[in-house]
């Protein structure tokens, strides 16, 4: 069966359960929702016992005006994974092929599969996607291609003028390119912004960046015709009225998204510089997280009982093929610090792995 090719998402649960666990592992916004969101949700005083399309729309109205795009090209959903199932469910048929960046969201897979079509999953080179592996795995079984921008868990992310060539080489066929730019708010570079072309579906959310997690808001731009198929197949009211207000709110106040970006970006470089400095292996990332690359003679899981003694947890990258990693998301200042400063003394300690022979067989385990 298909769904026995897939893996159940396991979230990190490492720290102390009689402690504060500092969450550094689910990339959320460590500044919190924003302040103009929680005074208006409480003035508003919120209905809950009824639907309504007007908000719904006057929402899909504020991204229209917000990234000047036509509205009729806009549908929101429930997060980005939403939309994405909703594409599969819609455009593929069994035995389609659909590839896949091989350290890209592992959800990708999923929803592929639960749609019984056929994910390739292409090789990465230096924790980036490479184009011209995608071109290589194109044949006429290929109806999508998914690329998450910048990607997760790696932080990486294909230029403008990477993306322009892959779209003119598949604009003579009916293969959709799907940027799923989940974690874009987060990105400030010029080469990032994406030119909306006929064959790129693009998805977004006003989750993180706004700190709107919980409420999973996300919406999708692309050509007409895709759009209304996602309406037919997509629940009447798939996101919450309570989202959909918030999502307005948020959208009318830039100041929160200038002021979580820059202080990503600060604490984002400023950890890879100090963890560069004291020797670890670390790449750039464009996101809220990176992802720190361990010695192999260290097991994983010793790794992380380490940093749980500072009641962190993080996410182990071995499901990603990344091995002996984890990715870390950018926390509080006294969280980064004490996590930084917490992998710094990991360097200077040494490891001993004890071995035990017993009457019920040989038992081993790690000490400082």
């Amino acid at each position: 069966m298909t769904l026995n090719l897939i893996t159940k998402y396991q979230p990190s649960s490492i720290g102390s359960k009689n402690l504060t666990i500092y969450k550094l592992s689910p990339n959320e916004n460590p500044l919190g929702t924003n302040k103009l969101v929680r005074r208006q949700l409480q003035i508003n005083r919120i209905k809950l016992e009824g639907y309504s399309v007007i908000i719904y729309n006057k929402l899909i109205q504020d991204v229209a005006n917000m990234y000047n795009l036509n509205k009729k090209q806009i549908v929101l959903g429930n997060r980005s994974d939403e939309l994405l199932s909703l594409l599969c469910f819609a455009w593929l048929k069994e035995g389609d092929e659909v590839i896949i960046s091989e350290h890209g969201s592992l959800l990708h897979k999923t929803q592929v599969l639960v749609a019984h079509a056929i994910p390739v999953i292409i090789k990465d080179f230096n924790n980036k996607i490479d184009i011209n592996n995608i071109i290589r795995s194109i044949n006429t079984r290929t109806k999508m291609i998914f690329i998450t921008m910048p990607t997760n868990p790696t932080g990486s992310f294909l230029t403008i003028r990477e993306i322009s060539q892959l779209s003119i080489l598949l604009k003579p066929t009916n293969i959709l390119l799907i940027l799923d730019m989940t974690y874009s708010g987060y990105v400030g570079d010029d080469r990032y912004p994406i030119k909306m072309n006929t064959n790129i579906v693009v998805i977004k959310t006003l989750s993180e960046i706004y700190g709107l997690t919980p409420l999973g808001l996300g919406w999708m731009y692309g050509r007409t015709n895709i759009i209304k198929l996602i309406e037919k197949v997509r629940s009447s009211f798939n996101t919450n009225r309570i989202a959909q207000i918030a999502g307005s709110i948020a959208l009318t106040d830039p100041q929160q998204h200038y002021l979580s970006r820059s202080f990503n970006m600060f604490w984002l470089i400023k950890i890879i510089v100090i963890l560069r400095e004291a020797n670890f292996y670390i790449s750039r990332s464009y996101a809220n997280f990176v992802v720190i690359k361990f010695d192999k003679k260290l097991p994983i899981s010793l790794i992380e009982n380490y940093v749980a003694k500072c009641n962190t947890n993080v996410k182990r990258m071995s499901e990603y093929k990344l091995f002996n990693s984890i990715r870390v998301s950018v926390g509080l200042p006294r969280e980064n610090i004490m996590l930084t400063n917490h992998l710094k003394k990991l360097k200077k300690h040494r490891f001993v792995l004890v071995t035990h022979r017993t009457e019920e067989g040989i038992k081993q385990y790690w000490k400082i």
